[in-house]
């Protein structure tokens, strides 16, 4: 990663986007703006080049960015002719590395009725010989209460640390599993010693939040119980998912210090807890998507929007007080309590897991205030955290991991902030962030 970027005079946490700065008093190169000039993004004071221009339809601006000193405005609208300042700020896409190929996948969400192109990448050849045990039952929904775990041939006697994986469906889903993405998770990480757990929960039509969110839950009780028998370390469990994965992950890793949620059975005071966790995408604060994609001219045009919508994905998972399911639905808005429940960041109080949440600008389906939400809302009780925000990242792992560039927010354990700017996180980085963390989780008995 590079070095922290330059911070800027605007209020922390407040976004907002340079959309017209002073034209420079001595225009650059004959004064005519080049054609690459587009759109910059201030998120908590730091200047992020937004992704391609072209991609989006800037409708309206909430927040005038401030304290962007002369030359700058110079640098923005005329500083393109260096060719390593032109590649580092406004060429952004997909980084493919040396060796490494890309495959289309098309996923079908159930009852979306819509074809999500995604793109995965090959994993690397396994390192260890690989144990599948599939349809595992940790509770009684088939198939939504189902698990496989891989679980590597590593040398020794060492418990094995886990990794819990959800793909997401926008809660559409009870066989999420058996996707595609969770299959290369479980290769990716079982060859780095790591068992791995893929699970599915039900889906908004087999029943609705809080049930999803206390399948999460037991899933992670129940291959704690079971962690003898498959070789498993129960003090070190991590949560991965994207999207409403990467909202499984965000609410197993806030409520861990909550023994039993209201209404939760089946708790016999086995801990829910994880160690760690590192959520993409995750949709958190429903509330506030549409009317913040909308103020910061973010994409908001695909099934997914508008949130607020009765028949959105959110729409069918919160049960507002007076519904007739699936015939009578309300928008979230008109049940704004219920709503909030099923935000993770709702949970954050006090000592919390250290979490890493990555987000992508051009995300089709999800703003990236959602993970930002999370990342602050934690760091304010004084958490380890991460957040990472990729200027041409979309609704896509694979857009997100080895990016040509992205910004990580990092604060650390004593309440410290800092800023990079670089490429985008590789599964090194995150399998460094989950094994840094699940060592000292053992160590400290948490």
């Amino acid at each position: 990663m590079a070095a922290e970027p330059e911070q800027f005079g605007t209020p922390a946490g407040e976004p907002c986007r340079l959309l017209s700065l002073p034209w420079p008093a001595t225009p650059p190169r004959g004064g005519r703006r080049p054609a690459a000039y587009a759109n910059f993004l201030v998120v908590k004071g730091v200047l992020l080049p937004a992704h391609e221009h072209r991609q989006l339809s800037f409708r309206s601006v909430n927040t005038t960015c401030r304290g962007v000193p002369d030359e700058l405005s110079s640098e923005i609208y005329g500083g393109f002719s260096n060719p390593e300042k032109e590649k580092t700020m406004t060429k952004f896409g997909r980084h493919e590395q040396p060796g490494v190929g890309f495959r289309p996948v098309l996923l079908v969400l159930a009852a979306a009725l819509a074809l999500t192109l995604i793109t995965t990448v090959e994993a690397a050849p396994p390192e260890y010989d690989v144990t599948l045990h599939m349809d595992l039952a940790y509770g009684p929904a088939v198939p939504g209460n189902l698990l496989d775990l891989y679980l590597p041939d590593v040398p020794g006697n060492a418990d094995l640390p886990l990794i819990i994986w959800n793909s997401g469906s926008a809660f559409f889903s009870n066989t999420a599993k058996d996707s595609a993405g969770a299959i290369a998770i479980a290769e990716e990480f079982t060859a780095r010693g790591y068992a791995v757990a893929t699970i599915s929960v039900r889906s908004s039509f087999d029943a609705r939040f809080p049930a999803l969110g206390y399948d999460v839950r037991a899933a992670v009780r129940w291959l704690r119980e079971n962690a003898a028998e498959y070789g498993i370390d129960p003090t070190r469990f991590a949560f991965m998912g994207n999207s409403s994965g990467g909202w499984a992950a965000a609410f197993a890793a806030t409520t861990s210090d909550i023994l039993e949620l209201p209404g939760e059975e089946g708790v016999d005071g086995t801990s829910s807890a994880v160690q760690v966790a590192v959520p993409f995408f995750p949709p958190t604060d429903f509330l506030s998507m549409d009317a913040f994609a909308e103020a910061n001219g973010l994409p908001n045009t695909s099934f997914a929007y508008p949130h607020d919508s009765p028949t959105s994905p959110e729409g069918f998972l919160i049960a507002c007080p007076g519904e007739t399911f699936p015939t009578d639905l309300f928008s979230i808005q008109d049940c704004p309590v219920e709503t909030e429940e099923a935000d993770p960041s709702s949970y954050i109080e006090g000592e919390e897991v250290p979490i890493w949440v990555l987000h992508g600008l051009a995300d089709i389906l999800l703003p990236y205030n959602q993970s930002l939400l999370v990342y602050e809302a934690t760091t304010a009780e004084g958490n380890e955290a991460r957040f990472t925000l990729v200027p041409n990242g979309g609704h896509d792992v694979y857009s997100i991991i080895d990016a040509e560039a992205a910004t990580t927010w990092i604060t650390n354990r004593g309440g410290k902030e800092k800023v990079v700017q670089g490429p985008g996180p590789s599964w090194d980085d995150i399998e460094h962030f989950l094994h840094v963390n699940l060592s000292r989780a053992r160590g400290n008995g948490r």
